[in-house]
């Protein structure tokens, strides 16, 4: 088994403030347990992580220790696997995107389901349900 680590999840668990804090820390550890096999994150959900992380914090220095952790390095394990959002994966997220229009997938949710296609990875770690019926997704608060 496989799971892309979905933002709200990686930003909820960073953030111990976060109202889906405990629920994102049981499925991240589940994730470092090695319950849910090869964890993975796109650039784009990378982006999208620190990005969050430093806007909400008001300061670099959270959202330069979120990307150190999803990175593995410094003090960090190398946990995550870091996915790039190629120029094939592009034109097949932008076709999920158009197909999918009626869920709500933002254009970094298309990229997900584009990456977990090519790449054969079995489910989305997201509290984000519009997911449901585009990939198997995993809910972090059943977990």
């Amino acid at each position: 088994m496989s799971v892309i680590v979905d933002t709200g999840v990686l930003y909820a668990d960073h953030d111990s403030d976060a109202s889906r804090h405990e629920s994102a820390r049981r499925a991240l550890d589940a994730i470092y347990d090695g319950e849910f096999g090869q964890p993975y994150v796109s650039d784009y959900i990378f982006d999208e992580a620190v990005t969050l992380t430093q806007r909400r914090a008001g300061a670099c220095e959270p959202a330069q220790r979120l990307g150190d952790r999803l990175r593995g390095v410094g003090s960090y394990p190398p946990v995550y696997e870091l996915l790039w959002v190629s120029a094939a994966v592009f034109s097949d997220a932008v076709e999920v995107f158009e197909r999918y229009d009626d869920h709500g997938l933002s254009f970094t949710d298309a990229t997900t389901v584009a990456l977990a296609d090519r790449h054969d990875i079995d489910a989305v770690l997201s509290f984000d349900d519009d997911f449901d019926g585009v990939i198997s997704r995993r809910n972090p608060s059943t977990i």
